[in-house]
């Protein structure tokens, strides 16, 4: 960290002797030498002190700004900008630099909070780095409105409104992000007041957790599922399809072409809000004692979008496959599987 300690004392005895033009000189050094050091909120502490003393020092006022500026720019983070170009190719170059240098960086470990249901979130969150899931809980059930990736804005929903949390963010993995706090707006309304209807407007194009909430209600539709019974064999696995853990067993609900549920037993609630959001390899058979090999052994991957809870330690994993099950094989299942009664997506 540059220090200019002596010169600002330096800086204070010129003033007191009414000493205008050399206070200005060393001034316009200082914030030239801070800059280039990479301390820009003293480089822009020293620049209002010096319009402070001498208003009129247009050349050193200006030259100084512009000198900040470009500073700041070349500092940029480069990795952080090629993720964000979208984002930073609708601003000015001043514009980007405010935007960057009141960031702030947040780092999550796997399974942690960002926010929660209820909460006053005031952070508005650019992932960098990193899998997150936005979960809705209602009537005892967790649903999966979205996976969050590098690019991706979150917080959005509150950073521009007065409102709480709708959902909760977690994480999937470790999370590495910069944010922003609320508080910003009101210093930007007034130094650049361009930049904040630019970020709303970027962010709100991202589907809010209301519109992915009708969007999950309006999107469901119709698909048989047939009751089924046996065991399923669960592994984790990252986003790059390798195994995470050790595989555990459940026992299957019903399926349909696009999707199976199974339940598991555990004590803790955590564990089953572990699955929700996460990627799955799974091993099962449709139903006991079927001859149909094809019906014996069914290997799928897909993602876990829902949680149910129930009495007795229950809770049921509703999996979305990511890809359908053949018309062959589900006409098999419903004609095999114990199907008992049907019903509705």
């Amino acid at each position: 960290m540059i220090d200019v300690s002596s010169d600002e004392r330096l800086v204070e005895k010129y003033i007191s002797e009414k000493k205008t033009e050399p206070a200005v000189k060393l001034l316009f050094d200082m914030i030239i030498k801070c800059a280039k050091g990479k301390n820009f909120s003293k480089a822009e502490s020293l620049r209002e002190k010096l319009m402070e003393i001498d208003p009129m020092a247009l050349i050193e006022i200006i030259s100084s700004a512009e000198i900040i500026e470009e500073e700041k720019s070349v500092s940029l983070d480069k990795a952080h900008m090629n993720i964000w170009s979208g984002l930073y190719g609708k601003l000015t170059p001043e514009e980007s630099n405010a935007l960057f240098y009141s960031m702030k960086e947040a780092v999550y470990n796997a399974n942690e909070h960002v926010f929660k249901k209820g909460d006053h979130n005031s952070m508005l969150y650019f992932i960098n780095q990193g899998e997150l899931k936005m979960v809705y809980e209602q009537k005892g059930k967790e649903i999966l409105l979205k996976k969050l990736k590098p690019g991706d804005i979150a917080g959005q929903d509150t950073f521009f409104s007065i409102s709480v949390c709708t959902t909760s963010l977690m994480t999937l993995s470790k999370v590495k992000m910069n944010c922003i706090e609320k508080d910003v707006l009101v210093r930007w309304s007034k130094e650049i007041p361009t930049l904040e209807p630019k970020l709303k407007d970027y962010s709100l194009k991202t589907e809010s957790a209301q519109d992915l909430l009708k969007k999950k209600g309006m999107d469901r539709r119709p698909v048989n599922r047939n009751n089924i019974f046996g065991k399923v064999a669960v592994q984790i696995i990252n986003a790059s399809g390798n195994p995470v853990g050790k595989a555990f067993r459940g026992d299957l609900s019903d399926i349909s072409a696009s999707g199976i549920s199974f339940y598991i037993k555990t004590s803790d609630r955590k564990n089953a809000s572990f699955l929700l959001g996460r990627n799955l390899d799974l091993m099962f058979a449709v139903s006991e004692g079927v001859a149909d090999a094809s019906l014996e052994k069914i290997t799928q991957t897909g993602t876990v979008i829902g949680v149910s809870y129930h009495l007795f330690n229950d809770y049921i994993s509703h999996l979305k496959f990511n890809r359908e099950l053949s018309s062959v094989l589900v006409a098999e299942i419903e004609k095999r599987a114990n199907t008992g009664s049907k019903r509705k997506d």
